[in-house]
């Protein structure tokens, strides 16, 4: 199957034929910047033919049949309008396009590029040339992206979830080289909220960092050291050193992370079975972390045309952790038993290998991007706990885990230009094992033997077109997915499964004036992790257990959105329809059904409706950004109390300031407001913070030093309760937030990277 899908790739690029007269150009604003989205419009004899935009590096071509004498109208929002006539070779040249300026008396306003853009299915920030070059790096200036919640990497999309993260086309499979890249050197980041056909099925949203053109030769390097405080002090160095001559680049990024955390928290379980058993649950952790990453690669750029590389990664994570957890447990009233549970864990991850290689080029006017990835890891867990009762027995609870996972990924792109735009085709294939060894002492839960094999193949098209002002893009993606589950070395028949799926994908987007629109449709699905199907069970307390669910389904997904963008303005509305949801649950586990377990279940259905506006304004030194959004879903589920609908919306408020102070001195003073509201089967209560921040650079750049100071009023802590029919879990994190951080960083003879290696099975890799 993999054979013939990868024919038949090859097949359609190699028959599709060049059409009519190529027109080609360079656009060019201020300082001689390249402007991407500009619209490109061709005409001949003032009668419409054909038009097109401009891409990252500001160049558009366009195909037209036409004859005789033609005319290009290029327009951009923030410039004069440029008509040019075109020249018998089709060749444009570089357009240089004027800032447009409005003469009022003695006062002349000048018009600014929109910081945020849409671009197809994006939603487009540009960093360059605005106040997000002074943030710090990447991580700093995500926090300030519309519709992207959280920080220091893990970050999520407003409604979406976890999103991949790519720069420079290659998905970053450390989040932590986010803190890495400096946000001077970062032209522009998408997020795509409706991802197409050439991203993975189960692939919710996406974050594409673009960094500015390369320069420099010979050696480079970036040195990052933060020290945080938050109870504990932790520290993150990072060491990025590049050697670069011709077309040759050699490179190697090592990185140490440790520190001492804490956490502390509270749980009440409401068990409503022969009984009413409240149980509360209070306990402290303290974690030891050692971490240490090294990656080490080599790419040739043998020319404009043709690129090949290869790269290798490997890590040490040692984590150390000792807890203490308090359980009272009271039956109708009366208290049935205190217990005390002293746990010491350790984890380590040794090895942690990752290897690339790619071929990125052209061969004429055929694009082809080929990776092939490899991955293994080992995890082991060993934890001992003693459990003492005031009534009855004593416990010790002992475990040992080992869980090991592998993966072969290779991946094929082809694009080549079609009509009035272009086709993109290719094919995914995945191999993936994952086996777990639980040993423990606990007779109430056992031991446990599980494997996970899984291959699946993929392959997809993509015809993007451009209509004038009408840009749109129709996809295809075919996934063929087989499931096998092993239980002490047998293969059970119920848990294995094949899936085979069609995922089509739309986007269209036009220009009305000033006002971008665009509209996207996308069907999805999203496979379980693999920590999810894993049926071994775990140890809270002799009440209660937890697990994953190898009789998971994968959730199915129907997504329609809407995305505007007018002067300093945005929204989005969007709509989604969820077949099979996978959600947190509660089931007994025994015979007598007083011990609960805690696992996952696919429920139904569920649907959402979200929408976020946000604009950007600038008053004299001061450049405010409010964001505004909410989502609302449509559940209904069983309770104690019946059928109960959980459809009270969810709020969310930003006020993000940035202040250019005298000095070049940046300060930024972020707020963010959730309101309470049901997400899924949980109820969540509102939840806060301030963040504050001073940044400052010096020797043209080089050197970065920024004091800032996080959830100042340590409100971020939020309430949880997961609503189920007999069993309520309400979990609230008690632990100080407030985090004070100094970073220096120290960058010479920046360069971007030229390794164009994208990954394949990138998906898969996240599951792990």
């Amino acid at each position: 199957m993999k054979a013939k899908l990868s024919i038949l790739t090859i097949a359609i690029m190699m028959v599709i034929p060049a059409l009519g007269r190529n027109i080609e150009g360079t656009v060019v604003g201020e300082n001689n910047a390249l402007l991407d989205f500009v619209n490109v419009v061709l005409y001949c004899d003032s009668t419409y033919l054909t038009g097109t935009i401009t891409d990252a590096e500001g160049k558009f071509s366009v195909n037209t049949e036409a004859k005789g004498d033609l005319t290009a109208k290029i327009t951009f929002v923030g410039y004069k309008p440029y008509t040019a006539a075109v020249p018998t070779s089709g060749n444009l040249g570089v357009i240089t396009l004027e800032p447009e300026t409005v003469m009022l008396g003695e006062v002349v306003v000048k018009s600014n590029r929109p910081v945020t853009t849409i671009k197809g299915d994006a939603l487009v920030t540009n960093v360059a040339g605005s106040q997000l070059e002074h943030a710090g790096t990447a991580n700093d200036v995500l926090t300030q992206v519309p519709m992207v919640l959280g920080r220091d990497g893990n970050f999520e999309v407003f409604g979406k979830g976890s999103p991949a993260i790519y720069v420079n086309g290659r998905e970053l499979r450390d989040l932590s080289e986010l803190s890495q890249i400096n946000s001077a050197d970062i032209k522009n980041i998408e997020v795509i909220t409706n991802p197409g056909a050439k991203y993975d099925a189960s692939v919710r949203s996406v974050i594409r960092i673009r960094t500015k053109k390369p320069q420099g030769e010979g050696f480079s390097g970036n040195i990052r050291a933060q020290g945080a405080w938050q109870k504990y002090f932790r520290n993150v160095d990072w060491a990025n050193l590049k050697f670069r001559s011709g077309g040759l680049e050699v490179f190697g990024n090592f990185g140490l992370i440790k520190g001492k955390f804490y956490s502390n928290g509270i749980s009440d379980i409401l068990t409503r079975s022969s009984a009413i058993l409240e149980e509360t649950l209070s306990g402290a952790t303290i974690m030891h972390s050692n971490e240490f990453f090294g990656k080490a690669g080599i790419s040739y750029l043998i020319n404009d045309r043709h690129s090949i590389g290869a790269s290798y990664s490997n890590g040490i994570i040692k984590w150390k952790e000792a807890s203490t957890q308090v359980t009272s447990i009271i039956s109708d009233g009366i208290l049935l038993d205190n217990l005390n549970l002293n746990q010491q864990s350790r984890t380590n991850t040794l090895p942690k290998h990752y290897a690339n290689i790619y071929y990125n080029g052209n061969i004429a006017r055929l694009g082809i991007d080929f990776n092939m990835d490899y991955l293994w890891r080992k995890v082991t867990n060993t934890v001992w706990g003693e459990e003492t009762s005031e009534f009855n027995e004593n416990s010790i609870i002992n475990s040992t885990g080992h869980n090991r996972g592998r993966m072969f990924a290779e991946k094929l792109v082809l694009s080549y230009p079609l009509w009035k735009g272009s086709v993109e085709a290719g094919e995914e294939f995945t191999s993936s094992r994952v086996t777990s060894d639980y040993i423990t002492d606990a007779t109430i839960v056992g031991n446990a033997d599980t494997r996970v094999d899984e291959k699946n193949i993929a392959g997809f098209i993509d015809i993007a077109q451009s209509f004038g002002i009408v840009n749109a893009s129709v996809g295809l993606r075919y996934e063929r997915v087989k499931f096998n589950y092993f239980e002490n070395g047998q293969r059970n028949d119920d848990q294995s499964r094949v899936y085979n799926n069609l995922f089509p994908s739309l986007s269209v987007s036009t220009m009305i004036s000033n006002v971008q629109l665009a509209f996207n449709y996308t069907h999805k699905t999203q496979r379980p992790g693999y920590s999810d199907l894993d049926g071994t069970i775990g140890y809270i307390n002799r009440l209660t257990l937890e697990s994953g669910n190898p009789y998971l389904k994968p959730e199915k997904s129907h997504s329609l959105e809407l995305t505007g963008a007018w002067r300093q303005f945005f929204g989005q509305l969007s709509y989604t329809y969820k077949k099979d949801p996978i959600m947190n649950t509660t089931r007994s586990y025994g015979e007598d059904g007083v011990i609960k377990l805690i696992t996952l279940e696919n429920f139904p259905k569920i649907q959402n409706l979200q929408a976020f506006i946000g604009a950007q304004f600038q008053l004299g030194i001061w450049q405010p950004r409010v964001n505004v959004g909410i989502m609302k879903q449509w559940l209904t589920i069983d309770t104690a109390e019946g059928r109960k609908s959980l459809d009270n919306p969810i709020g969310l408020v930003q006020f993000q300031n940035a202040i250019h102070l005298p000095g070049d001195i940046w300060m930024n003073v972020d707020m963010q407001w959730m309101s309470a509201g049901n997400d899924k089967n949980s109820f969540v209560k509102s939840s806060s913070f301030l963040n504050a921040k001073l940044y400052k650079a010096f020797f043209g750049n080089k050197l970065g030093i920024s004091v800032e100071v996080t959830d100042i009023f340590n409100k971020g802590n939020r309430y949880t309760e997961m609503i189920n029919k007999d069993v309520t879990v309400s979990k609230l994190m008690t632990t100080n937030n407030r985090t004070f951080m100094l970073t220096l960083q120290y960058s010479f003879n920046t360069s971007r990277d030229r390794y164009r290696g994208q990954g394949a099975g990138t998906n898969e890799m996240n599951r792990f």
